[in-house]
């Protein structure tokens, strides 16, 4: 019998440089592949040919001395990762009628709500044809397509934008065209909807969206808005607390004016601080004398946390400092911050900034009064005494 190598080596050797230059283009090559195994199967030889099971892993093999040394490791990565999945349907196939009778059962009450129809038996089994067909093509050491789908987005969005400025310029009231931030005011919300239930019906993707705008008087507005979950579950931005935090920073981010930005603390100066409690669960005037600016403010940081946790009762709660900035008195009792004093992100503040709440503090702390309480915070961190309009 002859090697399949040998017979087709022609074939073979006139497909290598497309697919060597297709390094990085996993659609690219899975089209190469299919052409060279169609060319194949097209030109039967007279003598006995053995042709491997894997005809398209087999192909890439051939190919894999040519490639340069780190493609040839992504590409011995892949075939690998095909061959495994091949194997594991193989001895899934192999384990019997009675073991795939049980496997087929229902794991979940609310699939018994609905008959068994014999379409979707049909869609079980085209999903289940489908996944393996994705599993043994998709090059998941390539994160471009996720690149690619957010450019679309932003395309899509800037356009959203464009048509909403043309229908500015020629919509008047009262023979006067209208103002930027007030039709900014009426119709994002809507177009932000549109877009991201756009992109939800037609890409599948989930989407969480920040939205901000100049309002006057050096105000930004910020929105969010986000794709609802389909199952019933809570949305992203609340399911999780490491969620809720990446929200509160982002907007902080959005909500500080056009030339500053928030920078993360390096590791390395990160300090791990304490603060004591009294028997009311309040925090007490911290050792602030003599410390370094970053403890000074992450004990500063502590006390407003404190504060918060004890007004929503739920320790894990965290300071929502966009909104805090935004409007301090709608949040914090009035006697808890020196009159006038500019509330910012407790890593921006200086000494002098520190320098008065420490003096303001203290003297409250002498009128043996709370440095700091809040009287809000945000809707989902109300414990449910205050949702429900009352103390329990």
């Amino acid at each position: 019998m002859s090697d399949w190598k040998e017979v087709y080596s022609e074939i073979l050797s006139s497909y290598v440089g497309r697919y060597k230059e297709a390094r990085g283009n996993s659609q690219l090559r899975n089209e190469i592949l299919a052409e060279v195994k169609s060319e194949i199967l097209k030109h039967e030889h007279e003598d006995s040919v053995g042709l491997p099971p894997h005809l398209r892993v087999a192909i890439r093999t051939v190919f894999l001395p040519h490639l340069d040394p780190k493609d040839q490791d992504d590409e011995i990565a892949i075939i690998q990762h095909i061959l495994a999945v091949t194997r594991k349907s193989w001895e899934e196939s192999c384990e019997g009628e009675d073991a795939r009778e049980e496997k087929a059962h229902h794991t979940k009450a609310g699939d018994y709500k609905k008959a068994f129809t014999a379409f979707t038996a049909v869609q079980r089994i085209f999903k289940e044809e489908m996944d393996v067909y994705d599993r043994e093509r998709r090059d998941t050491k390539d994160p471009k397509s996720i690149g690619q789908r957010n450019r679309i987005i932003q395309q899509w969005w800037e356009l959203f934008l464009m048509r909403g400025k043309q229908k500015l310029g020629g919509q008047q009231k009262n023979g006067t065209s209208w103002p930027i931030d007030r039709y900014r005011r009426k119709n994002l919300p809507n177009m932000a909807r549109d877009l991201i239930e756009t992109v939800h019906r037609t890409m599948g993707s989930h989407v969480v969206m920040f939205v901000a705008h100049e309002a006057g008087e050096g105000q930004i507005k910020i929105a969010m808005f986000e794709t609802a979950p389909g199952d019933g579950k809570k949305s992203f931005t609340q399911s999780l607390e490491s969620s809720k935090d990446w929200c509160d920073v982002l907007s902080l981010h959005m909500s500080m004016p056009i030339g500053h930005c928030l920078v993360e603390e390096d590791s390395a100066e990160k300090h791990e601080v304490e603060i004591s409690l009294d028997e009311d669960g309040n925090a007490e005037m911290p050792t602030w004398s003599g410390q370094k600016l970053k403890v000074q403010q992450n004990l500063a940081r502590a006390v407003f946390q404190a504060a918060y946790a004890k007004f929503t009762k739920k320790p894990k709660a965290r300071v929502p400092w966009g909104l805090l900035i935004e409007s301090p008195m709608e949040y914090l009792d009035s006697q808890s911050i020196p009159e006038g004093f500019m509330m910012k992100d407790p890593s921006k503040w200086t000494k002098a900034d520190l320098g008065l709440l420490w003096d303001h503090w203290q003297t409250l702390e002498a009128e043996e009064k709370v440095i700091v309480s809040f009287i809000s915070c945000k809707k989902e961190d109300a414990p449910l005494s205050r949702q429900n309009g009352r103390e329990q």
